[in-house]
């Protein structure tokens, strides 16, 4: 077995959080993984429950502060020296970056895992660049940091994987059960968001693109429920998150937006609305995408990052960023004519399974893995 120690700086779960244990979860034979983290949050209590092991990394201090780089580098090379692992690696551009400042003074490889698409300044791609390999989710990440000077053989694309999944066969009564959660009638379309609420997630556009929607079509009875919550405490992401509550109270939305916080597991979510909508204005490559691809349910997204590498030319509606009118075109699209979203959900999940499976991603990473180490 291969004793990795993984670097995860925050203590929720997101996609590469996700991406993460489904790769741990597929690979117990080849794998003994220690991951550090911060030890109170969602994500420690979830590598507990699973039985994986996990060590404290904190790069805040008492007071929520970040900490100075250089005690940083003292702390994690202390840990990493500890623990002895054969492979470090970083779950994720920040802690690829922490870990790119000290990898010069282990004797082991260095991994990053990159899921951001980001300018980033010219000592980033010097700290990336002295690890041994970067990983990116998707050609669209890749290109972004060659282009911003990262060595081209030093980053090589692996794409996340999941499992193809079944619907389940009470989808109907799922569907009924949020709708009488929300105190929805069995008619109205339900048009899902998953992501945490932050203006790069593109929230407004969507409310933007539904309003357009009922403007042209007073028949419909359209329900936005968004599934996440804000980790961000600066201002104008508080000011952000207010705006789109307000908008659910307050004008042609009344009643009509509902921001139901973090969801687990997601698969129920996905099946209970019936479409997926992902108005992201930079997306590497999505999770929530493919999941919702391997279940059955339509998307409609922006046209961005690694999006198209997903669904190709005819897997999802994609639209332009910031075009909430395309948007509500593809909504009444999708919502209005069943055949096409058959085709759409039909198209996405052939996708999926053929190019982001576990089988893949997996063999991929511990081929990486095992080259480097032999």
């Amino acid at each position: 077995m291969i004793r990795v120690a993984y670097l995860c700086e925050f203590p929720s779960i997101n996609g590469g959080e996700n991406s993460l244990m489904s790769f741990l979860a597929s690979t117990p034979e080849e794998i003994e993984p220690i991951v550090l983290c911060p030890q109170a949050g969602p994500l420690a209590e979830r590598l507990r429950q699973l039985g994986i092991a996990s060590e404290g990394l904190h790069l805040v201090d008492s007071n929520g502060q970040r900490k100075d780089p250089e005690l940083v580098n003292a702390e994690l090379l202390a840990m990493l020296k500890s623990l002895s692992p054969q492979i470090v690696h970083a779950n994720s551009l920040s802690m690829s970056r922490v870990l790119g400042r000290i990898a010069n003074k282990l004797s082991i490889p260095c991994f990053g895992h990159l899921r951001d698409i980001l300018n980033v300044s010219k000592k980033v791609i010097s700290d990336l660049s002295q690890l041994s390999k970067c990983i990116a989710v998707s050609d669209a990440t890749r290109q972004c940091y060659v282009e911003q000077g990262l060595d081209k053989q030093r980053i090589l694309r692996i794409y996340n994987g999941i499992t193809s999944k079944q619907p389940e066969n009470a989808l109907a009564s799922n569907r009924e059960g949020l709708r009488a959660r929300l105190g929805l009638g069995s008619s109205s379309p339900l048009i899902g968001g998953v992501g945490q609420i932050g203006l790069r997630k593109g929230w407004d556009v969507l409310l933007d693109a539904v309003e357009h929607w009922l403007a042209t079509d007073p028949t419909v009875d359209p329900h936005v429920v968004i599934a996440g919550v804000r980790h961000s405490n600066k201002q104008e992401s508080i000011e952000y998150e207010q705006v789109l509550l307000q908008r659910g109270k307050h004008g042609p939305l009344t009643g009509r937006v509902h921001l139901v916080g973090y969801w687990t597991p997601i698969d129920q979510f996905l099946q209970e609305i019936d479409v997926l909508t992902h108005p992201a204005y930079q997306e590497p490559l999505g999770r929530v995408l493919l999941e919702a691809a391997a279940l059955g349910t339509p998307v409609i997204a922006t046209d961005v990052g690694g999006t198209p590498e997903i669904f190709g030319e005819s897997g999802a509606v994609l639209v332009p960023k910031a075009d909430s009118r395309a948007m509500a075109d593809g909504l009444s699209r999708v919502l209005k004519e069943p055949e096409f979203s058959r085709c759409l959900t039909k198209e996405a999940a052939s996708r999926v399974q053929t190019l982001f499976g576990t089988e893949g991603h997996r063999e991929a990473v511990l081929d990486l893995y095992r080259s480097i180490l032999n």
